[in-house]
């Protein structure tokens, strides 16, 4: 406005227009707006910990396994033992001779006679006592029965473009695919046998499978993949890593499909035959049901089978109930995603969130109810609320990280209420520097921020943390674009296009043209780079008609704000999405009637307000 000759706005020329909405946003929010909302239940705000533990329904979830003396868990560590990625649970204690050790990391050593107090389904730990009984025995090709007919193996690799690249075998449901039943991964000089389901396929990587010759032969025409070896004797390198585990009279695996034993997942193997009455039946798929005396083929590390196995001797122990997580030391706390978080769309395992922050999460609250299974390859989203235990120096930490809001008030950093009066000094003198006239807007602010800082209010790192990078650069990139707009003609385009649309209209149609459009592109655009956008287009298509130039910016910087409608256009709503249990359509439903509602007071109050009106 300055640079087109026009006085700027003054700090509180703003104000009567702003009361007004404010006064019609509440009283539209207390009527129509509260029925609008849903019915639903949602996760606190701010809460003491006990209240975090109903509200994610944790206390239903806790229970405790025994590790017996001699188990084969004794002595490795908890993230060796892999208990959470087999049972999908979390250990959130260990009670040993009678200390409690609260969210342990997983370097943490295990010994039998341990209690682990661990927030999961009871049921899967059904699926673990099954593997207890079986025995692993060393096999060698020559002592295999002979192969049923018509079974063969493959090495197939995979091409710089195939499509396949980036994702698991179980992502890719690679056996129901292509009819075969991956044995090894052979990756550089290494031949990998463990967890194939969970390794992601990378380019050049060979896959050693085993399947029926007629299904195998059709894999020369797939352009995912290329056929270089057929037969039995593209096995020869991973024979020493065959096992067989024998299946005892009386198992609770007899009658079970080796997908519904969840074997492969338990044990962190690749069942690749089965051999029953004298003959080996390679090429084993989900549905092949598990019979008294079977010997199952599986590839993988003998160490790691033997501690998966030993993992079948853990015991519920129903005698250990009403255990606190929370110490002075360790407790509870939620978190939310911040606006523009770099977690968003990434799942735990990808950010390595507990290598990270230390801490590990107990749930996800999402679309108004707690998720607790599979967090681990959960994809992360706006308005998501985690749910954290850790120590608590770890949680205040959190306070100071750009991704994440922490939503528990108690455990946040001490105020440091003695530099109060210091802030409030800052915050006045911006303000009087602004109303007596004796600087603009951004010298007062950029003053008033410098006495903040040198009297100590802020740490460097705080002040650095609380800017919205961003919002300037993106400001400083539509900066440039408004004014290549101007000087190329497009803003005076996009002003004719609004005036012949709206012309007929009158003055009154015009302005709410642009005040419509304004508003419309701040619901997926930051407020003031919207602004700074349509500034041109606003004046120009003000001047066509004669339109006072101050109206019609107070109007479209106003609208800029009336961005309701998704929970994306401001970082308030975001905030509020995950803690209010709100999902995107309630948005829709109730922030649009009220962007309406804004909108019209706009056209009409700003006229009536400014010196000059329309």
């Amino acid at each position: 406005m300055r640079e087109r000759g026009l006085k700027p706005f003054g700090l509180f020329d703003f104000t009567p227009v702003g009361l007004a909405i404010l006064a019609a946003g509440i009283l539209f929010m207390v009527t129509a707006g509260r029925k609008l909302l849903p019915r639903r239940e949602v996760g606190p705000v701010t809460s003491e910990s006990s209240h975090l533990s109903q509200v994610y329904q944790l206390h239903e979830r806790l229970f405790s396994l025994r590790i017996p003396p001699q188990s084969g868990l004794d002595g490795i560590s908890l993230g060796e033992s892999r208990l959470g990625t087999a049972l999908g649970i979390q250990v959130v204690a260990i009670l040993r001779r009678g200390r409690r050790r609260l969210a342990p990391e997983p370097a943490t050593l295990l010994e039998g006679g341990d209690v682990l107090l661990v927030e999961g389904r009871r049921a899967d730990l059904r699926d673990l006592m099954k593997v207890r009984d079986l025995k692993l025995q060393k096999t060698t090709a020559g002592q295999l029965p002979r192969p049923v007919k018509g079974v063969t193996g493959v090495r197939l690799r995979l091409p710089d473009d195939s499509k396949l690249l980036g994702q698991s075998l179980r992502e890719i449901r690679f056996r129901e695919r292509f009819s075969a039943v991956v044995v090894a991964i052979h990756r550089g000089d290494e031949y990998i046998k463990d967890d194939l389901a969970r390794r992601t396929l990378r380019k050049d990587d060979e896959l050693l499978a085993l399947g029926a010759r007629a299904q195998l032969e059709r894999l020369r025409s797939q352009n995912a993949l290329r056929l270089k070896e057929v037969g039995l004797s593209v096995l020869r390198n991973v024979w020493d890593h065959l096992f067989m585990i024998r299946v005892p009279k009386g198992s609770a695996l007899v009658g079970s499909t080796v997908g519904n034993s969840r074997i492969g997942e338990l044990v962190g193997v690749t069942v690749g035959a089965i051999i029953r009455g004298g003959m080996t039946h390679l090429g084993v798929f989900a549905d092949a049901e598990i019979q008294e005396g079977d010997g199952l083929l599986v590839s993988g590390d003998a160490d790691q089978i033997v501690r998966r196995l030993g993992m079948g001797d853990l015991d519920l122990d129903p005698g250990i109930g009403g255990i606190s997580i929370e110490t002075d030391d360790v407790g509870l706390a939620e978190a939310a995603l911040a606006p523009r978080s770099s977690l968003v769309g990434r799942t735990l395992k990808e950010v390595k969130f507990r290598d990270r922050f230390g801490l590990q999460i107990l749930a996800v609250w999402r679309e108004g109810r707690p998720l607790h299974s599979g967090l681990a390859n959960l994809s992360l989203r706006f308005g998501d609320a985690l749910l954290l235990q850790g120590p608590w120096d770890r949680i205040r930490n959190l306070g100071l990280d750009a991704d994440l809001v922490l939503f528990s008030r108690a455990e946040r950093r001490p105020r440091r209420t003695h530099k109060a009066p210091f802030a409030l000094a800052g915050l006045l003198v911006m303000v009087a520097m602004v109303v007596s006239g004796f600087q603009p807007i951004h010298v007062a602010a950029f003053t008033a921020a410098s006495l903040v800082l040198l009297f100590g209010t802020l740490t460097m790192e705080e002040a650095y943390r609380a800017i919205e990078w961003r919002v300037i650069f993106l400001v400083a990139a539509v900066l440039a674009f408004g004014s290549a707009m101007e000087h190329t003609g497009a803003a005076l385009l996009l002003a004719n296009t609004v005036t012949g649309l709206a012309g007929p209209w009158g003055e009154y149609g015009v302005l709410a043209a642009l005040v419509l459009l304004t508003s419309l592109m701040s619901q997926g655009l930051d407020g003031a780079p919207a602004v700074v956008l349509l500034a041109p287009v606003a004046l120009n298509a003000g001047a066509q008609l004669g339109l006072d130039p101050h109206t019609v910016m107070m109007s479209v910087s106003l609208a800029a704000s009336a961005a309701f409608m998704t929970p994306f256009s401001h970082k308030a709503n975001l905030l509020v999405m995950g803690a209010g249990g709100y999902r995107t359509v309630d948005y829709i439903r109730v922030g649009t009637p009220l962007t309406v509602v804004i909108l019209i007071l706009l056209v009409l109050l700003v006229p009536i307000f400014s010196p000059q009106g329309l």
